[in-house]
């Protein structure tokens, strides 16, 4: 077990290489990847890596030396099996045991698992977590639904940050995971009107099971008329889980006096917002990013209780030598929701339902 394969994005394309496999330092654990969702972000980061590194290195998690062809370790989303312990390790947790975890290295500056330069990424055979933050994922709890604990507590986050109470309606503007995520959280929060908007009707279906009580497409401005209608006294707050960066300013022209706009999608690209609008209805525009460990503990919890529908929140798996494929298909229009990638297996896309 001295090499493994990684799945490694370099200049905008997934690589299936040969890599050492990676060593627990203090405080760390070696697990081996089950399964691992592919995530927006990920396809964010391949198809505008340019911007995402001039990001990075602003920020001080790349330096001016890296460039745009640096390679980066995908995978985030993951359920794993623990293997081994490094030193200054408690070693509660038995081998052999599944576990998830927030997708951060605290042993590395809270450097993200996944999306960092130098890490490795649950798209490999194996990667390292940190022993503090591992959560047994209970026995009844499938693998493949264990995966998807990480996008529900991105929508748990977007929730809470929104501040939205019992009374007001929420519009959320996209039917891909992060907006389903975010229905779950507020049907959970007990939130009786949810709009859900997509292009795509036939992602309505499953938004209705994860909490939507009214669907629109967006077409004409339809959408926001018909959650302005609804919220007729009440508060409106509108989710963009789309991730273009040109709906925000959309949004901001459109909503109600008084609304909530928290921003969930990823947004690299510069963009141009008239305040003005934003000024004079006085709305309240937050962004949401990533959650707290009690966030992402309150999802695993969630999932082991039976309060999400899972299993069609899943539409692919694939192996690890199929993953190029998969995100040439995710990055066109499709109908898949999520797509889980399966590292210790070759093999390609194939439909779960």
């Amino acid at each position: 077990m001295t090499t493994m394969n990684a799945l490694v994005m370099q200049s905008g394309k997934i690589h299936l290489q040969t890599v050492a496999t990676p060593k627990p330092g203090p405080g760390q654990v070696l697990v081996r990847s089950l399964a691992c969702g592919i995530c927006g972000s990920d396809l964010h980061l391949t198809r505008h890596t340019s911007e995402v590194f001039g990001l990075y290195r602003t920020m001080g998690v790349m330096t001016d030396a890296q460039d745009d062809d640096t390679g980066i370790m995908l995978g985030h989303e993951f359920c794993a099996e623990v293997i081994d312990y490094g030193p200054d390790t408690e070693r509660v947790i038995v081998p052999g045991t599944r576990v998830t975890a927030v997708p951060i290295l605290l042993s590395r500056d809270n450097a993200g698992i996944g999306v960092t330069p130098g890490l490795y990424g649950a798209y490999s055979e194996y990667f390292i977590l940190d022993e503090a933050l591992l959560l047994r994922v209970p026995e009844h709890v499938p693998t493949e639904a264990a995966a998807i604990t990480e996008p529900l507590a991105v929508g748990l986050h977007a929730v809470n940050r929104s501040g939205i109470q019992p009374g007001d309606v929420a519009l959320v503007a996209g039917c891909g995971p992060i907006g389903l995520s975010v229905m779950a959280a507020l049907r959970r929060r007990g939130i009786e009107t949810i709009v859900a908007s997509d292009i795509q009707r036939e992602k309505f279906a499953v938004a209705r099971r994860f909490g939507a009580t009214h669907v629109s497409v967006p077409d004409g401005g339809y959408e926001m008329a018909l959650a302005t209608e609804l919220a007729a006294g009440c508060r409106l707050v509108i989710f963009e889980c789309v991730g273009m960066h040109t709906l925000i300013d959309d949004f901001i022209k459109r909503a109600p006096p008084g609304a909530t706009l928290v921003v969930t999608g990823v947004h690299t690209a510069d963009s141009q917002v008239n305040y003005a609008f934003a000024t004079v209805k006085e709305l309240d525009v937050v962004f949401s990013y990533y959650y707290t460990p009690e966030e992402f503990a309150e999802c695993l919890t969630a999932l082991g209780e039976g309060h999400i529908d899972w299993q069609v929140f899943l539409t692919a798996r694939v192996g690890i030598d199929g993953v190029d494929d998969a995100f040439t298909l995710l990055s066109q229009p499709n109908d898949h929701i999520k797509v889980l990638v399966e590292p210790w297996r070759r093999g390609p896309l194939t439909p779960m339902r």
